[in-house]
């Protein structure tokens, strides 16, 4: 289907990884009390439509992403996908390779047909999503364990 497989930017490659690979840096950036390993597995991983992205430094996995269908309650049926479980490595955070990511996985869903993404945004990454040109709506609310978060979301296409 001619669909992105891998996207450069800079000194960043962006690719489809497999979800073991997303294990390390989710401990490291947003689960510390878990172990690098099959601890930082999520239920959905193994799910056939859901995507991993990855960005390379060199041959170094430097941020992660996981993309899976499902609709929010409160946003057009059309933003059916979810990112969950996003991490950059403290080392490369600023340097545009979470943007990579983000602008690669809305590239591959658009080309798949698919109307946008939505996430539970942590309070720090707020200006991130913004910088994007995402929405960031509603109130924030609590996620235990994890702190303030805000609903963001974009929509492809529109």
């Amino acid at each position: 289907m001619g669909q992105v497989d891998e996207m450069r930017s800079g000194p960043y490659a962006v690719r489809q990884i497999l979800p073991k690979e997303t294990w390390g840096l989710r401990a490291m950036v947003l689960w510390p009390e878990k172990s690098p390993g099959p601890e930082c597995r999520m239920k959905v991983d193994e799910d056939p439509d859901v995507l991993h992205f990855g960005v390379f430094f060199d041959k170094t996995l430097v941020s992660v992403g996981t993309f899976m269908p499902q609709p929010h309650r409160n946003l057009p049926p059309t933003i059916s996908f979810r990112l969950r479980a996003m991490a950059t490595h403290p080392n490369h955070r600023g340097q545009g390779c979470g943007r990579a990511l983000i602008r690669h996985a809305e590239a591959h869903l658009a080309q798949r047909g698919e109307g946008g993404i939505w996430a539970d945004a942590r309070k720090v990454a707020l200006g991130f999503y913004a910088g994007l040109g995402w929405d960031v709506s509603g109130t924030f609310y609590e996620v235990p364990k994890r702190g303030p978060h805000r609903l963001v979301h974009t929509r492809f296409g529109a």
